[in-house]
């Protein structure tokens, strides 16, 4: 049996490597002595083989292919996503005709939407966690002056804060036809139209269909039998309830026929933002691979009635990347409710002009503007400059615009009450967006803001006085007080002191409350805060001095100088206050207020004249009267008048 060859097999294969080296060594060099002769050949072999290994090693984790780290911009779970993507209860589908849009699948709900830049980027700016309550603030990019339409008068654009001013709702769609442009240069794109259905968006429903035409030939859409596949269109309407008027397609004229083919709603409801919020989940399948930009595009002349939506419709659209565009009207300053011109159009009822009362305000989360009403003007409504809260927040949140309508934008001066447009609320000035960029609602959360008028008395104080019940002065306080004897005088006197006496401690509680936030006035950085804060305390100041230099006149049959050193600081303060609201805030709706305070005196003074109170009384010289004017026989003659609308249900 032969013996097993172990160690002296792999020593010969080390010693014949050993021996070719020293050979190699000694031709190379000449010298007979090696560096390999004695101990250190050993540990030269061994490192030469360890260094081999390794290196053979680190070429194979070398081979093997890198992986890239996720780029994940949104991580949810996917209950909350199929809660999120539940359609609306209301949404109906008018065309049965199935589209290549379909139904959202689970896949598709399932897929991590990109949050959109303000300006349409393919990708995400700043992540987006995907939740139902807007809790996170939004922060607005800095405005920016867009060049505009032929058709519109002095706007600005806004990407994701409050918008544009223009003077129609057509003009507004050629505004639009940029960001569709600007969106189709990056990606396919689809369009949902929503459409208020309402009785007063009637007349403008035609005329925007006509200006689509013009749009969509201008994106090319009629150039080629083909269309352009790369921009689809839905509608939805909505007034009581939600429809799908149009799946999304190619076929502009198809989209064109739609628009002019919703009918009136004439329930006085708006779902606007159920109706926003279903169309965005109509189109969320289109935000799944391959991906196409969704723009939703809403035309409304209110704020709707179901706002308590508002918030979650943000967060749907956000979530999915979709930039909501609003066509909508200018808030009044400082209120909700704004009177409007209806002007009809069906000729089976009265063509008369009727003045409704519709809700298009207010412009900011909390009351601003305590109503202390001082003057004609003070019961006038004004341009805020800005458009409802709801809606613009909801613009602000997604990255659209809000698009403020009004026929007189572009007006000079006073806007009266003839020349309201018809189909317009009555707003009695306008001022310029390049001012009012400086005075920009919050549109962060309400627990931010809550915080802010908790760090700050002075806005927290003008908050609480714009909630509290408006006030106003003595309602048509007697003025003249014809002398027939003392006592008939002292009556008069004292019957004009007690409408003052009434009055008085409401004004004197308000005026208390603005004044405890005096100290941390300084504080405010904010030019709408501080417009706001010392429009409010002045005005209300100045209505306690002409209370009380009324109540003093009656009594002491003085000026207002004679009636007091206190009456007269609080009358210097309040000039102080107006005066630095005109001379700091020009050009607003604050400064305007301001100004018409100022131009009425905050005293009294006593004029003699003759009343002809102690003249005998003339007999009566007869002569029978004038007669009664004759009855026109033609109205006789004339049809039963036709019935006017119902205003409520505009």
């Amino acid at each position: 049996m032969e013996p097993l060859e172990t160690e002296p097999h792999h020593v010969a294969s080390s010693g014949g490597l050993l021996a070719q080296t020293k050979r190699w060594w000694q031709e190379y060099t000449g010298e007979e002595e090696t560096p390999f002769d004695g101990d250190s050949p050993a540990w030269l072999i061994s490192l030469l083989i360890h260094v081999v290994v390794l290196l053979s090693l680190a070429l194979v984790a070398l081979r093997e292919p890198s992986r890239s780290a996720p780029a994940i911009t949104i991580i949810q779970s996917p209950e909350a996503v199929e809660e999120v993507l539940d359609a609306p209860k209301e949404m109906v589908v008018a065309d049965e005709q199935e589209s290549e849009a379909g139904a959202v699948s689970e896949e598709s709900q399932m897929e991590v939407a990109q949050a959109l830049a303000p300006t349409l980027s393919e990708q995400s700016v700043v992540p987006v966690e995907a939740e139902l309550d807007v809790a996170s603030d939004i922060t607005l990019e800095p405005l920016d002056v867009i060049p505009t339409a032929d058709t519109i008068d002095e706007t600005f654009v806004v990407k994701g804060a409050v918008g544009a001013g223009a003077t129609g709702a057509t003009g507004a769609v050629d505004r639009l036809t940029g960001e569709i442009a600007a969106s189709l240069d990056r990606h396919p794109t689809v369009i949902c139209w929503v459409f208020d259905q309402s009785v007063s968006l009637a007349g403008q429903r035609k005329e925007i269909a006509a200006r689509l035409e013009r749009v969509f030939d201008e994106l090319g859409v009629y150039r080629s039998a083909a269309h352009r596949p790369d921009l689809k269109n839905m509608v939805v309407a909505f007034g009581k309830t939600v429809k799908l008027v149009t799946k999304a397609t190619d076929d502009a004229a198809a989209v064109v026929k739609a628009i002019e083919s919703i009918p009136i709603d004439d329930s006085g409801v708006e779902m606007t933002f159920t109706a926003i919020r279903g169309a965005a989940q109509e189109a969320s399948i289109f935000r799944r691979a391959p991906r196409r930009n969704v723009m939703i595009v809403v035309f409304t002349d209110e704020v709707g009635n179901d706002q308590n939506e508002a918030d979650k419709t943000a967060a749907f659209c956000r979530t999915l990347g979709i930039p909501v565009y609003v066509v909508g009207v200018p808030a009044p300053f400082g209120t909700k409710d704004v009177k409007f011109k209806f002007v009809e159009f069906d000729t089976k009822y009265d063509q008369d002009v009727q003045w409704a009362v519709v809700e298009q305000g207010p412009e900011t989360l909390y009351p601003e503007v305590v109503h202390a009403h001082s003057g004609n003007l003070a019961d006038e409504a004004i341009d805020s400059g800005f458009g409802p809260f709801s809606l613009s927040k909801l613009c602000a949140a997604t990255g659209g615009i809000y698009f403020a309508v009004h026929a007189n934008r572009g007006a000079q001066g006073k806007v009266t009450r003839a020349d309201t447009a018809a189909m317009s609320s009555q707003l009695r000035y306008f001022f310029d967006p390049d001012v009012m960029r400086n005075y920009l609602p919050d549109y962060r959360s309400a627990a931010t803001i809550d915080k802010m008028l908790a760090d700050n008395r002075a806005k927290k104080v003008l908050v609480e006085a714009a909630r509290s019940v408006e006030i106003s002065p003595m309602e048509s306080p007697t003025m003249t007080f014809p002398r027939k004897d003392d006592g008939s005088l002292a009556l008069l006197l004292s019957d004009a002191q007690k409408m003052a006496a009434r009055v008085q401690p409401r004004i004197d509680a308000l005026a208390e409350l603005l004044k405890s936030g005096l100290a941390d006035r300084d504080a405010i950085k904010e030019k709408r805060w501080q417009a706001g804060y010392d429009l409010s305390l002045g005005r209300v100041l100045a209505l306690k001095v002409r209370t009380d230099a009324y109540n003093t006149m009656l009594e002491e049959s003085a000026d207002v100088s004679k009636a007091g050193s206190q009456t007269e600081k609080i009358s210097q303060q309040a000039t102080m206050l107006l005066q630095r609201v005109v001379r700091d805030h020009p050009g607003t709706p604050w400064a305007l207020l301001a100004a018409e305070e100022l131009r009425r005196p905050l005293g009294y003074t006593w004029v003699e004249r003759h009343t002809g109170v102690n003249n005998p009384k003339m007999g009566d010289g007869g002569g029978g009267g004038v007669p009664a004017a004759g009855v026109d026989d033609k109205k006789k003659m004339l049809a039963a008048p036709k019935p006017k609308r119902p205003l409520k249900n505009l």
